[in-house]
């Protein structure tokens, strides 16, 4: 009976293990997210963050925190959070990805929302949870369009040193700075240069706003000045794929921003999804 117990022990941590698994494709972020939502439905939700986050994950509380700190000082056994992705993207070398779709909390008046997750891939070839967040908004009336992105190709340098690599990280963190400051010298209308056609605009209280044209005219219909500025940068090996987060002021409120940024064929460097959550 004990040998039996060990088997299926064995076997359950062996599936996990490879739910988890990196093979350099958007399907095994997707198998880790479904995994990971089969997890808080088994063990709540504080297992679930623990045992899939990295030491310096970040979830959005209103500000940003460490997961691990989080949940251990916060425990919650609530089996009541379950999500759909519905738009991810992994860098060409498969260490740096991201998810995104609806969240459902299933109360007795169940609430709605849009979830980001953003991915890295450990030196065990795992995905661990690098930074989590989240809008609340009203019940979508209809199911969004899955759309999940391998690279289009696979072409990178492959010898890049410690310098080169602080380097890339600098031009990501300059580009988002170059929009702050443009932001503050004429305004709004800088949107347009640095968010790319497809952009996915994220804000509290709305429907998730996709495409350059109707993220800018929510921008422009909210009649007040966005001002942004970056405190921090994660970058691809790759260098195709970065996000950054910092704070922004929307009138007189205060937000925390994530931007996720993809350099395209031209190397210029666009925002494909912009989340602005409210801070303390």
């Amino acid at each position: 009976m004990k040998k039996i117990f060990l088997i299926g022990a064995m076997l359950l941590f062996l599936l996990g293990a490879k739910a988890q698994k990196n093979d350099g494709t958007v399907s095994s972020l997707i198998k880790t997210e479904n995994y990971f939502n089969e997890e808080v439905a088994k063990e709540g939700i504080s297992e679930a963050f623990l045992k899939m986050t990295g030491k310096n994950g970040v979830v959005f509380r209103p500000n940003p925190v460490n997961i691990k700190q989080y949940y251990n000082q916060n425990p919650s056994k609530a089996t009541n959070l379950s999500w759909q992705p519905e738009f991810a993207m992994i860098s060409k070398d498969g260490e740096l990805g991201f998810t995104t779709g609806l969240y459902t909390l299933n109360n007795e008046q169940p609430s709605f929302g849009h979830y980001l997750s953003i991915w890295r891939s450990n030196q065990q070839k795992k995905w661990e949870l690098a930074l989590d967040a989240g809008i609340a908004h009203d019940k979508p009336i209809a199911d969004a369009k899955q759309v999940f992105l391998d690279p289009s190709d696979y072409k990178y340098p492959k010898l890049i040193g410690p310098k080169k690599m602080k380097m890339r990280e600098d031009i990501v963190f300059s580009t988002d700075l170059l929009l702050s400051k443009a932001l503050n010298q004429t305004g709004n209308k800088n949107f347009k240069d640095f968010y790319a056609d497809e952009v996915r605009y994220y804000f509290p209280g709305k429907l998730p706003i996709i495409g350059k044209a109707n993220a800018v005219n929510f921008i422009y219909g909210m009649g007040k000045q966005v001002t942004s500025y970056p405190n921090f940068v994660d970058r691809a090996f790759s260098g195709d794929l970065a996000y950054t987060n910092g704070k922004a002021t929307i009138g007189q409120k205060k937000y925390n921003y994530i931007r996720i940024w993809q350099k395209d064929a031209q190397s210029k460097w666009n925002i494909i999804l912009d989340m602005y959550l409210e801070a303390e």
